[in-house]
């Protein structure tokens, strides 16, 4: 990166544009600005950006039959085959530096290009058709885990200098999680605890793929409103909510301190 700005310097008078600002008029406030505007040694530049993503596989002997179902019945079931990908962060970096948060697009030599839904919908494999991703934010989540998985989190653990709680606010943490649901379904198991298991499987693929976050250690439980009952989830257009979350997300990282 330093010796990236060094050859900016030794280049001559060049005007990075936008040519004309009646549309892009954010420039200034941009990611890219720090780096055209040739700043001091001592100034610090923007760097790659480090960006953590939570691993989620299926089990080695794939999901048990009678959570499969209900992930049909839900409308996940192209989600639950997308792959296991590496992250690329400098290929990341990249592209939000060519993104406008006036567009909404990415700003390339050829043009401008962007995400849409069919994107989210042949990639991902969630609906794009149906009713809107909208609840509420300020329900009982600790009775909420209660009642659809079968399990209240522990209340808040005091710390002086860092989050110790397993809820956070509507966020959960995934560790907590994933060992409440460790061992395998039995044979017999009941309606009621065959469900709880595939909210949790739900929770931590849209945690892991439609709704990512810097924290790469929570979920958000949000989403349980909506698969209550569960088949209740394939009405809601799953692919709208996940790329207006891309949109924030990447109209944050264009802050010059964002890491």
């Amino acid at each position: 990166m330093i010796a990236c700005v060094s050859a900016m310097q030794q280049l001559p008078n060049m005007d990075p544009g936008p040519a004309v600002d009646t549309q892009l008029t954010q420039q200034l406030a941009h990611r890219s600005a720090a780096l055209w505007e040739m700043p001091a040694a001592s100034e610090e530049v923007p760097g790659v950006l480090k960006c953590k993503r939570r691993s989620c596989q299926l089990p080695r002997h794939g999901l048990d039959p009678q959570i499969a179902h209900y992930i049909v019945e839900a409308g996940f079931k192209g989600l639950f085959k997308v792959p296991n990908m590496e992250v690329d962060h400098a290929l990341i970096t990249t592209l939000v530096v060519r993104w406008r948060l006036e567009t909404h697009t990415f700003h390339l030599l050829h043009g401008k290009m962007g995400i849409t839904l069919q994107d989210i919908e042949v990639m991902l494999g969630v609906p794009v058709d149906g009713l809107l991703v909208t609840g509420s934010v300020k329900l009982e989540w600790p009775a909420l885990c209660c009642d659809l998985l079968g399990h209240r989190p522990p209340d808040l653990i005091p710390h002086p200098h860092e989050n110790m709680s397993i809820l956070a606010g509507a966020r959960l943490r995934v560790s907590w999680l994933k060992e409440q649901f460790r061992g395998p379904l039995p044979a017999d198991a009941a309606d009621e605890v065959v469900q709880q298991h595939v909210r949790y499987h739900i929770l931590v693929w849209l945690g892991s793929i439609l709704f990512m976050d810097k924290s790469a250690d929570r979920v958000s439980v949000m989403p349980q409103q909506f698969l209550n009952p569960i088949s209740d989830a394939k009405r809601y257009i799953w692919g709208s909510g996940a790329l207006a979350w891309l949109y924030k997300h990447l109209c944050k990282a264009l802050e010059t301190k964002a890491k």
